[in-house]
């Protein structure tokens, strides 16, 4: 193949900035920080190839079955996947731009330098800097208009929910190229008024444009996960509870669609985007193994904060802390699916740390996804313990205690954050019981699960 030639630029600073150049061989992947941007003493890329690392040297990534690019911007491409709503919308506005589908690498670069911008986190890539500078030159226009007026939007958003061609085509008249949000589940990027919502959408915002803030709009399928907004809901109420930083969010019905509205928190009060990288792409930058955002132990995230040679983030003790307090959440919440892409980390005013909740869905009320933990933690079901002279598989309890003890705490200390979530999520059966759309069946298998886990760690 042709070797290809791309740019990165950011917004960190407040102003858009070139952060440096992407070369794309048949074997690697390279990229070059510019002079004027090391000299702003900004984040770069990630937080393992960072200019602290890389100021004056190229970063070469050799190309593998799972990335192309190094993992950070890997991240701005949706998966190859028949089920992905977004990169379906992207590859039909390429093609009615006039760019065919081609082989999948000819895909994902297309994704990459054509709509690789405006989306989540802090890096925007485009095919050339006259690109770059002619998007942020033009922001975006601050009209909003009523979601599901088709005669002032330009599509049915109802009709937008099957899927097919000709409507996402209709999408994509009034978006244009979008920036993508993984998943399956129908999200868009789009901005409401500063005050809040009030059922009006525009673009999102660009450079200069203030007057809005970003939201990212997910809308249900009735058909594949009823309930689901309100769950997502349960689940930043219960996080917010909790003491965790949370996103704000508004529930919404438009003509029959039911959605959730949530603030984006990778931007400031300004449109200003914030640092931000999930710990799949840290992770993946530094293991080149690594091949799934689910690839890793809770034990092992614990050891990575602790790595002397790198500041992943500023307070270790309080990240692993978090790490725990906010995985024990999810196993009373029914949330099986704290993954890598699930857990990310900002640097805002020069400190790094968590972001807000995101994605704390009780997805476990969805028989299809009942999983106690995406990835495993303190050994639970892979090694045996020896009681009285037999070997027995590690339970649920005792795998707690062995993540707690890894993650350098006591059993103390356990004990009092166990009473503490216990006492939060006390109300929790009586409010799944109260939601409006969740089906019975549903609530009923949401409600055991949490009974469940509740007794096991009331043990502990």
């Amino acid at each position: 193949m042709k070797d290809r030639h791309a740019v990165v630029w950011t917004r960190l600073s407040g102003v858009p900035i070139k952060m440096g150049e992407l070369y794309t061989t048949e074997l690697e992947s390279r990229f070059v920080y510019d002079d004027a941007f090391l000299s702003m003493n900004l984040p770069g890329l990630g937080i393992i190839l960072s200019p602290e690392f890389f100021s004056h040297s190229t970063i070469k990534w050799t190309r593998t079955e799972r990335f192309d690019f190094p993992p950070p911007l890997q991240s701005l491409i949706p998966p190859a996947d028949e089920h992905n709503f977004q990169r379906h919308l992207i590859m039909n506005y390429l093609e009615t731009s006039g760019i065919k589908r081609g082989n999948a690498f000819d895909n994902d670069w297309n994704i990459l330098t054509l709509s690789g911008h405006g989306g989540i986190g802090h890096l925007d890539t485009f095919s050339s800097d006259e690109k770059a500078i002619t998007w942020y030159s033009s922001p975006a226009l601050p009209q909003i208009a009523a979601l599901g007026k088709e005669s002032t939007l330009g599509f049915s958003l109802k009709n937008m929910l099957t899927w097919f061609d000709d409507e996402s085509g209709h999408l994509l008249e009034f978006m244009g190229p979008t920036p993508s949000v993984g998943g399956a589940i129908p999200k868009l990027l789009l901005s409401i008024p500063k005050a809040g919502w009030n059922g009006m959408v525009g673009l999102p915002t660009r450079f200069g444009n203030t007057q809005f803030t970003d939201i990212i709009l997910k809308l249900e399928k009735d058909t594949a996960y009823p309930g689901i907004s309100e769950l997502e809901a349960l689940g930043l109420d219960l996080h917010k509870k909790a003491g965790f930083e949370t996103p704000r969010y508004w529930l919404s019905q438009f003509n029959g669609i039911h959605a959730i509205a949530i603030e984006r928190f990778d931007r400031d009060q300004r449109c200003i985007p914030v640092f931000q990288e999930s710990l799949f792409s840290i992770l993946a930058s530094g293991n080149k193994g690594l091949q799934n955002h689910y690839d890793a132990t809770y034990d092992q995230i614990g050891r990575m904060f602790d790595n002397p040679r790198v500041t992943i983030i500023a307070d270790r003790k309080a990240a692993k802390q978090h790490l725990l307090k906010r995985l024990l959440l999810s196993f009373l919440s029914g949330n099986g699916d704290l993954h890598l892409e699930n857990l990310s980390i900002q640097i805002r005013e020069g400190i790094s740390d968590f972001s807000p909740v995101y994605d704390p869905v009780p997805m476990r009320a969805y028989r299809i996804h009942n999983l106690l933990s995406v990835m495993p933690f303190g050994d639970y079901g892979d090694v045996v313990d020896i009681v009285d002279g037999h070997e027995q598989a590690i339970n649920f309890t005792s795998a707690v205690k062995r993540l707690n003890q890894a993650l350098g705490f006591d059993q103390d200390s356990l004990v009092k954050l166990i009473a503490e979530l216990l006492a939060i999520t006390e109300d929790f059966s009586a409010r799944v019981t109260a939601l409006e759309r969740l089906p019975a069946e549903n609530k009923t298998n949401l409600i055991q699960i949490h009974t469940q886990i509740r007794n096991q760690l009331a043990e502990i």
